[in-house]
């Protein structure tokens, strides 16, 4: 007697899922493991200036120009207080806010489309160069693509649920207030906006709200931005940098090559801070299938709002070129529209055959796997061997923290010199680390004397050892002096 087999009876198909979700947890979490503690693993001058400017918060100096960008500043204020000053205190934020983030990216993908693409989507959109990158930068950075998408998120449900109809409506106004923290953040919240207005179906939804609950939202949301609006009325040049006005400009066409060598040219060589080009061909081809798909279904509120933001980031981002890292989430939207598409294309040459619309998404899932591969190895063999690349990072923190606890330093045992250029970022270290004392003064003197490379002494009568970095350039980081 022959057994006939459905494909539903095999173990694979019904725990496909789980499976999946398993498999993309465990991906995503060594990569963010790896980009958060070991690569580069080392501070490039935004993340100084960064952890200067949140180390400043609640000081009677703290400049107006602080408000930017200042959840972050605060979370990382935070991790100093708890952690102290280290490597990994000040890249702590955005990790946590990247971990949040992925978390994101998974529930909107999977509550605009499937689970199968919100999987591969979030996987794909995750262990790209640029969000392993945004990670592990100590910056606020990873802001504005950690509030665009639960904006979205959050936003989707104020029109479809209708239990905690209030909650929605209350995270809905949160998070718009929060993205007017940040720069171009304005222009999600206009662009959403401007389709409750002028799309149908958006507008007959919103009439529909409660008027109580959504004044109770919006005077919670308007609370929050009372800091804002007084950091404006101080420094005007505030809103200024918030809506994208560039403070210098090398001219459209200039800056329209720029953006596009750093973010598609696969000729482009990476010698900033950043892996360029920011997006591998094959995401290249999956963003422009997406963008087909949205333009073919552009009557939906979801595609509306992908394209007219996506319009507007292109313009702002070519104004200002340093903001390119922004696109990710509309990149990261048309990529799970390109995967949706391939997937619906391919069912519709077979929508009675379940052994072929598997097989079907081998060839996907490889092509995503083979993106994966090529993008994590490319990302930690930058940032382990790049010279160009690492130029750009500092490990002096880290080494510095390393001598004190290989020589057992206590409270105030060891005077730090260095210049006046570095002496803003080594107060700050002093102000948590209580094992150092710093100074300018060349003639310093005390049982440990460490001089930085610039300060180092004519005599090394008490020379006693040099720290050296892994750098073929300057890697003499530190001199030892003792008495």
């Amino acid at each position: 007697m022959v057994m006939y087999h459905r494909l539903t009876d095999f173990f694979a198909y019904r725990w496909r899922y789980l499976l999946g979700y398993g498999a993309a947890i465990i991906v995503i979490g060594v990569m963010l493991t790896i980009a958060a503690l070991y690569v580069p693993h080392e501070l490039r001058q935004g993340e100084i200036d960064s952890a200067i400017t949140s180390g400043t918060l609640g000081t009677s100096s703290m400049a107006p120009d602080a408000i930017i960008n200042f959840p972050y500043h605060i979370l990382q204020k935070l991790s100093f207080t708890a952690f102290g000053l280290s490597t990994l205190s000040i890249k702590l934020p955005s990790i946590i806010l990247g971990v949040l983030t992925v978390i994101g990216i998974f529930l909107l993908l999977k509550t605009w489309s499937h689970a199968k693409v919100a999987i591969l989507g979030t996987v794909l959109s995750v262990v790209t160069t640029q969000f392993l990158f945004l990670t592990q930068d100590g910056t606020p950075l990873i802001m504005f693509p950690f509030v665009s998408i639960w904006l979205l998120f959050v936003a989707t449900f104020v029109t479809r649920r209708k239990h905690f109809g209030v909650l929605w409506k209350v995270l809905t106004c949160l998070a718009m207030a929060m993205s007017l923290y940040t720069p171009l953040g304005i222009y999600l919240v206009l662009v959403m906006l401007v389709v409750s207005v002028f799309h149908p179906h958006i507008r007959f939804l919103v009439r529909r709200l409660n008027p109580l609950k959504l004044a109770i939202a919006i005077i919670l949301a308007l609370a929050a931005l009372v800091p804002l609006i007084y950091a404006i009325v101080l420094d005007h040049t505030i809103l200024r940098v918030l809506i994208g006005i560039p403070q210098s400009f090398d001219g459209i066409w200039n800056n329209f090559i720029l953006v596009v060598k750093e973010t598609v040219g696969v000729t482009s060589l990476s010698s900033t801070y950043i892996i360029q080009p920011l997006y591998p061909l094959g995401v290249v081809m999956l963003m422009l299938i997406g963008l087909y798909s949205v333009m073919t279904k552009k009557y939906t509120a979801r595609s509306a709002i992908t394209l007219l933001w996506g319009v507007v980031l292109a313009v702002f981002v070519i104004l200002n070129p340093d903001y390119v890292t922004f696109l990710f989430p509309v990149a990261m939207i048309l990529t799970a529209y390109g995967i949706t598409y391939m997937f619906r294309s391919w069912y519709r040459l077979f929508p009675y055959n379940p052994y072929a619309r598997t097989v079907g998404i081998v060839p996907l899932v490889v092509l995503i796997v083979a993106i994966v591969a090529s993008g994590v190895t490319r990302f930690i063999n930058t940032y382990h061997y790049n010279g160009d690349v690492l130029a750009n990072y500092s490990s002096d923190l880290k080494l510095l923290d390393q001598e004190l606890a290989n020589r057992h330093v206590k409270d105030k045992g060891a005077t730090v010199v260095v210049d006046s250029g570095q002496l803003v970022f080594y107060r700050l270290i002093e102000r948590y680390d209580h094992r150092v004392v710093v100074t300018t003064d060349t003639k310093a003197t005390g049982p440990l004397v460490i001089a930085a490379r610039t300060m180092k002494r004519s005599s090394t009568e008490s020379l006693v050892s040099i720290v050296t970095s892994t750098r073929q350039n300057d890697a003499d980081r530190f001199y030892i002096y003792t008495k």
